[in-house]
């Protein structure tokens, strides 16, 4: 695992190599650790070779950069890097490998936040999407009609009424035509780089399981937007994969055995038999995820204490900065049950 607040810092110029490919070759293998590298002497050469992501994260100056803001930076760079010059990058150039479809299981339960949570997904840049909204506990008369209006693939599996989370989301899954599935939550904020991040730690990883933490938190009854765990970095560690944002492949989650057939607890459950089914859950950065926590109505119950406790950092009102989220990522329309910045 890496540390966030141990992350160097390398200056890098052209008179350290033989020529733009070589120095394209070094660069992408470091910001793929996630080190910060600065280009000091960028050149037309040298964007070709590295591609312009990656470049123009490089060439951002990067002095005086807090803890927080560097971490932003390696992953935006480490992000372009495996994108675009990994093994795995160079394999689907070639035509021998092709993107996995990652299917959005979608167990909503809270008709007002449908219009928002969709915004969200639809907003993703990942390349190979699909839906499938399982209704859960509220009948969404409209369903079908929203979930049409998407700019990829979507469906609706219906379960009946009363069903447990477990049952609604194993429908979900039977629905799915991805082979990798990717579980949101109504009532959190996804980036769109969210779905990128979850299909690149399980291509580096390895793990059956990857997720992000609950990292970034907004207590919704005291307006407080809380950091936690900031120098936790990625790891493989059963317990610290929220629910609300992790990804598996069809092949694992039959493996575990499913969710569940209950109605609380189901992710935790999975995260716990995926490994003991002799699979393996790592935890990705926190980046681009907040997870929205109110007085009432969740599945897995913890008051703010737990959240507050041992925090990093705490905000009033909501800020999404920290976890590289700007007030248009964060605040689509359907999300003013949300106060502006500093309420």
């Amino acid at each position: 695992p890496y540390r966030p607040r141990r992350r160097p810092r390398i200056e890098d110029a052209a008179a350290f190599h033989a020529n733009a490919a070589a120095r394209a070759r070094v660069l992408a293998r470091l910001a793929a650790t996630g080190a910060v590298v600065h280009i000091a002497d960028a050149c037309a050469a040298l964007r070709e070779a590295l591609g312009g992501e990656l470049h123009d994260v490089m060439a951002a100056g990067a002095r005086g950069l807090d803890a927080g803001a560097r971490e932003l930076r390696s992953i935006a760079a480490r992000r372009a890097a495996l994108r675009g010059h990994s093994s795995w990058a160079r394999a689907r150039r070639g035509g021998g490998a092709e993107l996995p479809l990652v299917s959005i299981l979608l167990a909503a339960s809270r008709p007002e936040r449908l219009e928002r949570i969709l915004a969200l997904a639809a907003r993703q840049t990942y390349p190979r999407l699909e839906l499938v909204l399982a209704p859960n506990r509220a009948p969404f008369a409209d369903a079908e009609r929203r979930a049409a209006a998407l700019p990829f693939p979507a469906r609706v599996a219906r379960t009946p009424a009363g069903a447990p989370l477990g049952a609604v989301l194993n429908a979900a899954a039977a629905a799915a035509r991805g082979t990798l599935l990717a579980k949101m939550d109504d009532d959190d904020i996804y980036g769109p780089e969210h779905i990128w991040d979850l299909a690149l730690a399980r291509a580096y990883s390895g793990a059956s399981l990857v997720g992000k933490g609950m990292e970034f938190v907004y207590l919704a009854e005291p307006r407080l937007t809380v950091h936690r765990n900031a120098g936790g970095g990625e790891e493989f560690r059963a317990g610290t994969v929220a629910g609300g944002a992790l990804l598996i492949s069809r092949r694992d989650l039959a493996r575990a055995g499913g969710w569940r057939n209950a109605a609380r607890g189901v992710d935790r459950a999975l995260v716990v038999d995926t490994v003991r089914s002799g699979g393996l859950a790592y935890r990705t950065h926190g980046a681009g995820y907040v997870a929205v926590r109110r007085a009432r109505g969740h599945t897995w119950e913890a008051g703010d204490d737990y959240f507050l406790s041992g925090a990093d950092s705490v905000f009033r009102g909501w800020n999404p900065a920290p976890a590289g989220l700007d007030a248009s990522e964060a605040a689509p329309e359907g999300f003013a049950d949300l106060p502006d910045p500093g309420g």
